[in-house]
């Protein structure tokens, strides 16, 4: 009979916020607990807090009266309590007889209810949705399934705890955790210069809060989840320490200890970008954009993690990374580090390769010493897929007996790049359209800083490249993955602003199957 509101999907809807008397609960709550608490634990506190203020405000309003059930009488003067309407309560102020034909004879009573005379029917014989024993109106009232309400609505109370707790100074949040500064341990100056002392030790880390703790005498008498939480928002705050855990975990790692290549981006990633109307990409070249996955490609990402083959650029395996791409992103659990310190193991051999995630730089450090052990060449295809658990990356490529394959080779000449067709052996599967390797890596890198220099456009590089490239083949004709592969060795770049310069200027002709010509006759820089 009774239906708390609790109990009601509006109590909870979108609308729902916290109130001051909320906010000293949670207060209170932390001052009795005397430990960090998570989201959800604030979200259930709260829930089974107005829950059981309700059950306290009805049981105050039942207190002396007599809950109404239309098969009892009432005399003048009885004061009664109605569930059905929100629990208002009342005094009977008079009593007549009633009559209908489907119940019969009956009484009917009035109740002055907030300055309103209502009437009641009373003594009705015929069975009521209302009439209930008192004992079961209350056991349904107070025996709420919180668990439940949890599960149904404890988002939207977390939404709020944020929204309310975020401004306020004397609360504080470190991930999904919060905690009162009034109660945080101490840590000074001290403390933190033994925290880099612990991690230099330690080969710079990463080492978990609580293996730091032990070694700055703190305060023994708090709760191991005050000291770590304690030192993790001292940490934070301290351009020193770099906290290079997955989310969810929580590792330090200091930060001069880092490679250099994750403290900055090497220069042969970095990418600057090109404006270009993609209006001129068609339907097929959007898929091969999509098939190439380049990291400053704007793509959709997968739905969940799924196992990865990806093609190796010349930036990427001179710069030692992995590209930080759409269908790449979800094997790495996201974190609220811009950094953070994975672990790939190989798949046939199982060593562990130290990997770092920048975020920023779109990019997975430290796979260099990996790619040059196993001669994985630039068109190489290497494997990627989820580890047995967070953090950890499963590493492989196409294994197979070395083998002479014809692959284009670059040089320079005349500070001009230039392409030829020669032998070499390769022990790894490969895209034949994106192979394009180097003996002289110094001289390329000495064209694409001239081309940075000069600040060469698109179409500029691409008339460079294209006729050497096409001398190669039978055909004159060039695939416009081979060109991808072949123009970031001297201006990185993803494929879009290429695909669509490719279509925009009339000297590239389009012959079919993602192949173009190149027209010198009506090559124009500018065009």
């Amino acid at each position: 009979m009774i239906q708390p509101r609790t109990q009601n999907e509006s109590y909870w809807g979108p609308n729902f916020a916290l109130t001051n008397t909320d906010i000293e609960q949670i207060y209170n709550h932390f001052l009795e607990v005397e430990r960090p608490q998570t989201a959800d634990e604030i979200a259930r506190m709260i829930i089974a807090y107005r829950v059981a203020e309700e059950a306290n405000a009805v049981k105050k309003k039942l207190s002396g009266r007599t809950i109404y059930q239309p098969q009892n009488s009432y005399e003048v003067g009885a004061q009664l309590v109605f569930p059905a309407l929100q629990f208002a309560h009342g005094d009977v102020t008079a009593v007549r007889d009633g009559y209908n034909p489907h119940d019969g004879q009956f009484k009917v009573v009035t109740v002055g209810i907030d300055d309103e005379e209502r009437e009641f029917a009373a003594e009705l014989q015929s069975e009521h949705v209302l009439n209930a024993t008192e004992g079961n109106a209350l056991a349904e009232l107070v025996q709420v399934d919180v668990d439940d309400l949890v599960l149904r609505y404890g988002d939207r109370v977390k939404t709020a705890v944020a929204q309310e707790l975020k401004d306020r100074p004397e609360f504080v949040k470190l991930g999904d955790v919060w905690f009162v500064k009034q109660l945080m341990a101490e840590v000074n100056a001290g403390h933190l210069h033994l925290a880099e002392a612990v991690l230099e030790i330690n080969e710079g880390g990463p080492l978990p809060t609580s293996e730091i703790v032990p070694h700055l005498d703190m305060d023994p008498a708090l709760d191991p989840s005050v000291q770590n939480f304690s030192l993790n928002y001292h940490l934070l705050s301290d351009a020193r320490f770099d906290e290079v855990a997955p989310k969810g975990e929580v590792a330090w790692f200091l930060r001069r200890l880092e490679p250099e290549e994750v403290q900055k981006t090497p220069e042969r990633l970095l990418y600057q970008p090109i404006p270009h109307d993609r209006a001129l990409l068609s339907p097929q070249l959007l898929l091969l954009e999509r098939e190439l996955d380049d990291e400053w490609s704007d793509l959709p990402e997968p739905s969940s993690p799924q196992p990865v083959v990806f093609t190796l650029l010349f930036p990427h395996r001179h710069a030692g990374v992995i590209p930080l791409s759409a269908r790449i992103r979800p094997l790495f659990p996201p974190s609220s580090s811009p950094r953070q310190r994975v672990v790939f193991v190989d798949d046939q051999t199982n060593e562990e390769v130290i990997g770092w995630v920048v975020h920023e730089g779109r990019y997975i450090y430290g796979l260099g010493p990996w790619y040059e052990k196993n001669g994985i060449p630039i068109g190489g295809f290497v494997h990627l897929q989820p580890g047995p658990k967070p953090g950890v990356i499963s590493l492989g490529f196409d294994r197979r007996r070395p083998q002479r394959e014809w692959v284009r080779l670059a040089t320079a000449v005349d500070n001009r790049i230039q392409f030829e067709l020669l032998r070499r052996s390769v022990g790894c599967g490969f895209d034949d359209l994106m192979i394009v390797g180097t003996d002289t890596v110094a001289a390329i890198d000495a064209l694409w800083r001239r081309a940075e220099s000069h600040q060469r456009t698109v179409s500029s590089l691409l008339a460079e490249i294209f006729p050497k490239l096409s001398e190669l083949t039978p055909q004159s004709a060039v695939h416009a993955k081979t060109l991808y592969s072949a123009i970031n060795m001297l201006r990185r770049m993803p494929p879009g602003p290429l695909f669509a310069e490719l279509v925009r200027h009339q000297a590239f002709v389009p012959v079919g199957d993602h192949y173009w010509q190149f027209d010198k006759n009506r090559w124009q820089e500018g065009a």
